[in-house]
């Protein structure tokens, strides 16, 4: 299978459903992501004045979990798609948010000293560059937190099977969550990314899985 993952895609499809992502992710999590992001945040250690960005931040669930459990910590947000930051923006107070392409940071190496990123490598066309940026900005000993979905399971597939369904009670604008569907079917497993995150140097340190492995989170560290 193959998708069209090019940046003008990517940005034009999240620009489009940002109104109602938020509300769509809840219906077809049944409230989850919430506990799972909690659940991840809590497990990363932020510290107070740590610098903390969260990669492909879209309305901003991750960040303002960040500065809700860490006040001090300084806390940036970025993603592609300027109509996902207004919501986060006017959500969180706090989080400095910028528009950015996260295979081509801003910031000087060794920069941050948590890297975080849920729901978003499984979107960018050039994966593996996203990655060593990633590895990049971080501090040595920083750690970088990967969350998205995890394990081909029988949970993952009762998930593809009621999704539509449930998506096409809401909107007609079906086409991004068929892309979701499919692109979480190539998206490599858990495994396999951990093998990737290392192979760029990261040392493993923690894998959460949640819905019987079905979505997966893998801790990792810079070396």
């Amino acid at each position: 299978m193959t998708l069209d993952k090019s940046p003008a895609v990517i940005h034009t499809m999240f620009n489009m459903i940002s109104k109602e992502y938020d509300f769509l992710n809840n219906v077809m999590s049944l409230g989850l992501h919430k506990f799972i992001k909690d659940r991840c945040i809590k497990n990363i250690n932020i510290k107070p004045h740590d610098n903390v960005i969260d990669l492909c931040c879209g309305t901003g669930d991750i960040a303002g979990l960040i500065k809700k459990y860490q006040p001090q910590a300084n806390v940036t947000g970025i993603d592609f798609s300027e109509n996902m930051l207004e919501i986060a923006k006017n959500r969180n107070d706090g989080v400095k948010y910028y528009q950015g392409d996260v295979t081509n940071l801003p910031y000087p190496d060794n920069t941050f000293d948590v890297v975080t990123m849920g729901f978003g490598l499984r979107n960018i066309q050039n994966a593996e560059k996203a990655v060593e940026e990633v590895y990049r900005i971080l501090r040595p000993k920083g750690r970088f937190l990967h969350l998205d979905f995890g394990e081909k399971n029988i949970a993952s597939k009762i998930y593809d099977f009621f999704t539509p369904l449930i998506v096409r009670s809401f909107t007609e604008n079906t086409f991004p969550y068929k892309y979701l569907i499919d692109s979480k079917k190539i998206f490599p497993e858990p495994d396999d990314l951990i093998k990737d995150f290392e192979n760029k140097g990261f040392s493993f340190v923690k894998r959460l899985d949640f819905m019987f492995g079905a979505i997966s989170a893998q801790i990792m560290i810079k070396n």
